[in-house]
């Protein structure tokens, strides 16, 4: 679904202007899921992968980029993940994701990464930190994009969560501001075991960015918060199930990376006419629009805020504002923060004026 869909609406084009041209902060967007259609099928034949209708080409990939479920949607990441082997490739697909993120004005983003998937189907710990370090500079170089890493750990997978946070801890003059949890979620998976390492990684300087609230319900949110100290979490909209965590979490000023396509496709809402991105802004919620796996989900950060805009009647003042919070609620320093609120003051006033 897209902005121009009639179902949506027309957007204003001074409003579409404003979104395509306002420098932008992503907090919540994967590298294994942001590999485009050529430059998987590219990776794939440099490894040796096979990847699900890879066969018919980039147009059998894409159609493979269409799934009907969390499985499916599962199985299609682990291909994708698996044709990331060395430094080489991990820096050619973080160049790839930079350029763009620099066409639609993204100029800082935090980027997850599950190092373990990988280290443990015999990739090398140093060859992922190299690529890491190396496609974050050519990212900067080439494209001026500003990467940081969250480090992934996957929930059904608890045993990963300590070497995961010595990775972080190693990575972090290379850019790794966090720790955060993936993968598949429900009560079968507690987070309680991985809260040791999260109090390490907090007391180390790490913010805390699990995912929660999208396949499981309040309940996953609560342990998120209770249990991981979360500073900020990915997705988290099934929070609105219960009142009293959403007065908790507005009291702590706990943000959320609000993925509306994502959920979309995912089941987690039925359309994006339903999504309860309204409800949490009502609620009183700090949130950021983020575009999560954005080639899986057909959209980007620039799409996300065009099809809320036109499906939530939005104007001019409500797309600053959610470009502004994403700023605030980033792990950039200060100086940084008041930059790009500076660079995003001029371009609103240029395009006002």
């Amino acid at each position: 679904m897209t902005a121009s869909d009639p179902r949506l609406g027309p957007l204003d084009p001074s409003l579409d202007r404003l979104i395509r041209e306002l420098p932008k902060a992503e907090l919540h967007v994967h590298l294994e899921g942001s590999l485009r259609p050529e430059l998987a099928l590219r990776l794939a034949a440099r490894r040796g992968v096979e990847l699900p209708g890879g066969e018919g080409g980039v147009a059998g990939l894409r159609e493979r980029y269409r799934f009907a479920n969390f499985g499916q949607f599962i199985e299609l990441y682990v291909a994708l993940s698996s044709c990331l082997e060395q430094a080489e490739d991990l820096s050619e697909a973080i160049v790839d994701i930079a350029e763009g993120l620099a066409a639609q004005r993204v100029c800082y983003a935090e980027m997850t990464f599950t190092p373990m998937t990988h280290v443990e189907r015999g990739v090398d710990a140093d060859a992922l930190l190299a690529g890491l370090s190396e496609g974050r500079r050519l990212a900067r170089e080439r494209h001026g994009v500003k990467l940081a890493w969250v480090f992934d750990i996957v929930r059904s997978l608890p045993r990963q969560a300590l070497p995961t946070l010595e990775l972080a801890l190693r990575a972090r003059d290379e850019g790794v501001v966090g720790l955060g949890v993936g993968g598949p979620e429900g009560p079968q998976w507690p987070v309680e075991p991985l809260a040791l390492s999260f109090r390490r990684a907090k007391a180390e300087g790490l913010r805390s960015l699990p995912h929660a609230g999208e396949q499981d319900g309040a309940a996953s949110v609560r342990a998120a918060v209770e249990f991981l100290a979360a500073d900020r979490i990915g997705h988290g909209v099934r929070c609105l199930e219960d009142p009293e965590l959403v007065a908790l979490i507005r009291g702590r000023g706990i943000a959320l990376e609000v993925c509306p396509s994502s959920n979309v496709a995912l089941g987690v809402a039925p359309s994006l006419a339903e999504h309860p991105l309204p409800a949490l802004l009502r609620a009183g919620l700090e949130l950021s629009l983020a575009s999560d796996d954005p080639p899986l989900f057909g959209t980007s950060l620039v799409e996300e805020y065009r099809r809320c805009a036109a499906a939530f009647g939005w104007g001019a003042d409500d797309v600053i504002a959610l470009a502004t919070a994403a700023v605030e609620h980033s792990c950039l320093d200060e100086a940084d923060k008041h930059q790009l609120w500076e660079e995003q003051d001029r371009v609103v006033r240029a395009l006002t004026a």
